[in-house]
């Protein structure tokens, strides 16, 4: 595991593939970890054996292999018929099945406000997975001027907003106002900008 975290950090950019277009493009990139968003039962293993074939390792998102189960059975099913180097699991009940099977466990977690990042850390800490992938990953900014440019209702941002830096971001993007459960944020009477 310890390699594994060593090649993340050297390797730091995954590419997650959602069709064939995008497997093809990175089969021919120089990332080394491939997360798979989309297959089949039908096209799982050779999806796969492209993807190690190619020098790279994968990662299948077991909700989004069209035909197959999301339990253990299909946990132990890609173990025997593919083995990818790791499952992308949004059940934290089927984390212990896929290690002890020896796949690399990485969780899911989506995470909208303070209260869903609490929750989600407890099920990380007892599911115990080996990775946890974020969900959504600091995006809110980087929608908000998409959003103002195709509709004139007024934008407030709102989750996991915990210091003035990024209330400041987030009005900077095009936010009206910014909604946070951080009640040191609350004090906070000067204009942001």
């Amino acid at each position: 595991m310890a390699d594994l975290k060593r090649d993340f950090m050297a390797n730091p950019i995954i590419a997650a593939v959602r069709d064939v277009n995008g497997l093809n493009t990175a089969l021919k990139s120089a990332v080394e970890f491939v997360f798979l968003l989309d297959a089949s039962l039908m096209n799982i293993n050779r999806r796969v054996r492209q993807i190690k074939e190619s020098g790279k390792k994968a990662f299948v998102h077991l909700d989004m292999v069209a035909g197959l189960g999301k339990d253990a059975g299909a946990l132990e099913f890609l173990w025997e018929d593919c083995r990818p180097e790791g499952v992308i699991l949004t059940k934290p009940n089927l984390i212990q099945t896929a290690r002890h099977l020896g796949f690399v466990a990485v969780q899911r977690l989506f995470v909208l406000d303070s209260l869903s990042v609490q929750t989600g850390l407890k099920i990380a800490n007892e599911s115990r997975p080996d990775f946890i992938e974020v969900m959504p990953g600091a995006v809110v900014a980087k929608i908000i001027a998409q959003i103002r440019q195709k509709s004139a209702v007024p934008v407030i941002a709102g989750g996991l907003i915990e210091t003035r830096g990024e209330v400041a971001e987030l009005l900077k993007a095009g936010a009206l106002a910014v909604s946070t459960s951080k009640t040191d944020l609350w004090k906070a009477k000067e204009v942001f900008g």
